[in-house]
């Protein structure tokens, strides 16, 4: 692994952390507080941090691994590339769990794609940028 995937891993995983922190902490709280989840109590009082840490990360180098097979190396590139998989991604688990389960609501579900999609949109925004950092070719 090169210093500059590692990098980009990281800065992605940063990014997924604060960014998600801002919409689904901040933004869309209310969503998924009130009426998005249909069983009460399944949300934790508190989050393990350190759980929430650890998959960020892992997401954070598939999502570098995506945007750096894909070749993207600026920023828009990367975002243009983590949106699209961020939003496919979210189709596939959200209507999954939709239809196999009674967590959330179909507002809820229907909502989340784009939500996820500005997320690793804006990870694959700053990997991209950390990927094409100093190289010679843009795009």
């Amino acid at each position: 692994m090169s210093k500059r995937f590692v990098a980009a891993a990281v800065a992605g995983s940063v990014t997924m952390l604060l960014v998600g922190f801002l919409l689904y902490g901040i933004v869309f709280a209310g969503l998924f507080r009130e009426g998005a989840l249909t069983i009460p109590g399944v949300m934790k009082q508190k989050p393990e941090i350190l759980w929430v840490v650890a998959g960020q990360v892992g997401f954070g180098i598939l999502v570098t691994l995506i945007v750096s097979w894909r070749g993207a190396t600026s920023f828009t590139s990367g975002a243009w590339t983590g949106a699209m998989f961020g939003f496919l991604m979210a189709i596939g688990y959200d209507f999954a769990q939709y239809g196999t389960s009674n967590l959330w609501t179909l507002k809820a579900t229907l909502f989340d794609p784009f939500i996820t999609a500005a997320l690793v949109g804006s990870a694959g925004g700053v990997i991209g940028f950390v990927l094409g950092r100093n190289s010679v070719d843009r795009t």
